[in-house]
């Protein structure tokens, strides 16, 4: 073969392949692959196509009204909850004592003895809230215990990919900002956090004017270490 035909052999395959790569990716191009769903769609940034969420759930017990107090599964039953009120990172828990049963002063105390045993596990008093429920006559209606507390939606991320080349829409890919909002989801300490801020704490009037004092002199703002100080980190749950 002379090298002319060698040349002509070799350009015409040069073409041939350059023309099925040019096919292939022009068919790569117009597919559209399975994740780009209608959520995929709607979104125009990874943070609206995966936004953190928090489910509230109730953890409620039923204690049934006794006239000579709780009984032991009881008393069990009311340290426990106490215990996934602080696990779970509760707000408030809830005592609703049925408002007419038989004898109302057996609710009532009954109320106060779970109080003071929400107490003496940890439960600081100002979270502890009381109310009344109608029982509708109903002389077994049971005392009510309970919080609220939030789980926080962790997405599951990589369960189907698409075309990662097909870009021709400019579309949000579907995994795009999934494994983000897992992890940051899987990190907060308090769900609740993702359902609503915290409330904020009043201010100290009083130690802002002493700090911009403070400033304006060119001193240290931070208070001064104490020496003698000392403390002692104590597990209130007896």
């Amino acid at each position: 073969m002379s090298s002319n035909s060698a040349t002509t052999a070799m350009l015409r395959s040069t073409v041939l392949a350059a023309t099925a790569l040019a096919s292939l990716l022009v068919a790569g191009c117009a597919h559209e692959g399975p994740g780009e769903n209608a959520r995929a769609k709607a979104a125009t940034t990874p943070s609206q196509l995966y936004k953190l969420q928090a489910e509230d759930q109730t953890d409620q017990i039923l204690l049934a009204v006794h006239t000579d107090g709780l009984s032991p599964a009881q008393d069990e039953a009311v340290r426990a909850l106490a215990d996934r009120w602080r696990d779970g990172g509760g707000r408030s828990i809830q005592i609703d004592a049925p408002q007419d049963p038989a004898d109302s002063t057996v609710a009532y105390r009954a109320a106060q003895t779970v109080r003071q045993r929400l107490i003496a596990a940890g439960v600081p008093a100002a979270a502890i809230e009381q109310h009344a429920y109608d029982a509708t006559g109903d002389a077994k209606a049971p005392l009510k215990v309970s919080f609220v507390h939030f789980q926080a939606d962790v997405p599951a991320c990589g369960q189907s990919w698409e075309d990662l080349t097909a870009t021709k829409n400019n579309a949000v890919q579907s995994n795009f900002g999934c494994a983000v909002t897992a992890n940051i989801a899987a990190m907060i300490a308090d769900p609740a956090d993702i359902a609503a801020p915290r409330q904020v704490g009043s201010a100290d009037a009083g130690r802002r004017v002493t700090v911009m004092q403070t400033y304006r002199k060119g001193e240290v703002t931070s208070a001064a270490a104490d020496s003698k100080a000392s403390g002692v980190i104590s597990n209130a749950i007896p």
